[in-house]
């Protein structure tokens, strides 16, 4: 009487007990560099925060930038820990993508605060240290996106077509 050959195979594991999708060498590799690219932003932020201050002798009201600069590298730290530490595609992509997000949007501030701060003479400095902030916002931005979009494009394209096929259908 072989019972264990009658015993119904064991039933797959469920998806979230199977172990995560880790990344290949090549993209683990690239993921470390996204990584470094993010921290290294949030220092460079911190350091013209602190720089900032600095100019107007670290006066109360100019310590918002030290704050925000402070502010930056823990936000984009937490973005370089993920995308670093992470071992799930997805996780360490949501890292990058939130990195790139975080850039963009200081970018944006950083030109909207520079315009408002052009128009007044009296703001001058302020205005060249928003300049500053843009242009690394811009370098950082660039240089996390440039190994990202070559790899997540032909995705996007294949949507893209799917979507106005399907728009084109209806018609």
């Amino acid at each position: 009487n072989n019972d264990f050959a009658r015993t119904k195979p064991l039933a797959t594991p469920r998806p979230s007990t199977m172990p995560p999708k880790k990344l290949p060498p090549a993209l683990r590799k690239t993921a470390n560099g996204l990584a470094l690219y993010a921290v290294a932003y949030g220092v460079a932020i911190a350091i013209l925060g602190v720089l900032g201050a600095y100019a107007h002798g670290f006066e109360k009201k100019a310590m918002h930038a030290v704050y925000g600069g402070c502010g930056c590298l823990v936000l984009m730290s937490v973005c370089g820990a993920v995308i670093r530490f992470g071992t799930d595609r997805s996780f360490v992509f949501a890292g990058v993508v939130a990195s790139l997000v975080f850039e963009l949007l200081f970018l944006i501030v950083f030109l909207v605060q520079a315009a408002k701060a052009a128009g007044q003479p009296e703001k001058a400095g302020r205005a060249i240290l928003f300049v500053v902030n843009a242009v690394v916002s811009a370098i950082g931005l660039y240089l996390g996106a440039k190994p990202v979009v070559p790899q997540v494009w032909p995705m996007l394209k294949k949507q893209i077509m799917q979507k106005m096929m399907a728009m084109a259908k209806k018609k």
